[in-house]
């Protein structure tokens, strides 16, 4: 055989085994995880971890029918002239339906038990805090006229984001925030760029399903797999979870000192919306690891203290408790109050805090 023909003969091999390779782990894993449908959406932490017995794959919103219930919010551009509003939300991304699935946003849920016009907003300016001072300070607010504020915001970024000196004076022209507002562009919703059956991904996958062969836990880029002590979801794998690093990573910020200007801050805000006659209400979404966290085997890592510290502390608005309220839930046992491939809460958590909460 001369050395051409070697050498195509190697290729050839080359290639047919990459074809073989990437053709058999899309089939086997990665099709299964990735967002490959337009109408199917399917959770962060399965498709960083590859963990397809995790999967719960669910309607993405392109899917109208997702959202069955009587009331649905609605965002600034759908508002007609001189309209008012009961309840204003701000939030990332638990605010703003990023886990996709039935019913995603927790304010149809606050239209819908309160018979309420809700309207949610993007954050625009600096944190969640500030772009509803500037809310207040240009005038909206006395346009809209809500009777509640209710600012979410995921655990593992409360004291970043609001531990801050804050800027409540911060201000901007009307008419130039009702132009901005009117373009709003839910962020938080994204897909994934069109992926062939040939990609990088593909290598991802297969390595980090060789490493479970070997050990079913363990920690991952962005994903940690602990044992749970019983079913806590529905997937096929129905007693793993896998939750954010970030859980975990970002617990060395709760200290009483970090947790007291958060309170400081949003007390702050609250005797502000006073004025008005505005309530304001602070909903951090619990972690996911610190609402399961009692349930996993064996556990190591450390405890969250957020709410624990948080509830002692007197305030001027209102503490939407979510870990206390799910918690209640999964003492009920109820199964996926967080969908198992995902960092955020399904729609069986948003109806279980609004049939809590009471809006006065």
């Amino acid at each position: 055989m001369s050395n051409y023909k070697k050498y195509v003969y190697i290729f050839s091999l080359l290639f047919l085994f990459s074809i073989g390779f990437h053709l058999t782990v899309w089939n086997v894993i990665s099709k299964k995880v990735l967002l490959t449908d337009k109408q199917i959406y399917r959770g962060d932490l399965g498709r960083t971890s590859f963990k397809v017995d995790s999967i719960n794959s669910r309607p993405s919103y392109l899917v109208k029918e997702a959202r069955n219930l009587p009331k649905k919010h609605i965002v600034y551009k759908d508002l007609k002239p001189r309209e008012t509003v009961d309840v204003i939300t701000i939030g990332d991304s638990f605010a703003n339906a990023a886990t996709q699935g039935i019913n995603p946003y927790f304010q149809d849920y606050i239209a819908t038990y309160n018979d309420f016009k809700v309207l949610n907003i993007l954050p625009h300016f600096g944190n969640f805090i500030e772009t509803i001072a500037v809310f207040y300070n240009s005038g909206l607010l006395d346009e809209l006229s809500p009777k509640a504020i209710v600012i979410e915001s995921v655990e593992r970024f409360c004291i970043p984001r609001f531990i801050s000196k804050l800027d409540l004076s911060k201000n901007i022209d009307k008419s130039r925030l009702k132009k901005i507002l009117a373009k709003g562009i839910n962020f938080y919703q994204t897909k994934d760029p069109y992926i062939s059956f040939i990609n990088s991904q593909n290598f991802r996958a297969a390595s980090f399903n060789i490493q479970r062969v070997y050990n079913n836990y363990g920690n991952y880029k962005f994903a940690i797999l602990s044992p749970m002590k019983r079913d806590y979801f529905s997937t096929k794998d129905s007693n793993t979870l896998l939750f954010h690093r970030e859980d975990i990573e970002n617990n060395y910020l709760i200290t009483n000192e970090n947790i007291q200007s958060l309170n400081n801050n949003f007390n702050k805000l609250a005797n502000k919306l006073k004025n008005k006659g505005i309530k304001l209400y602070f909903m951090p979404a619990v972690d996911k690891y610190n609402l399961y966290e009692p349930y996993i085997e064996n556990n190591s890592y450390p405890k969250s203290q957020f709410f624990e510290i948080l509830r002692g502390l007197p305030k001027e608005y209102e503490l939407i408790d979510t870990k206390a309220i799910l918690s209640q839930e999964l003492k009920k046992g109820v199964k996926d109050l967080y969908y198992a491939d995902d960092t955020h809460w399904s729609y069986k958590a948003s109806e279980a805090i609004f049939k809590k909460v009471k809006f006065e």
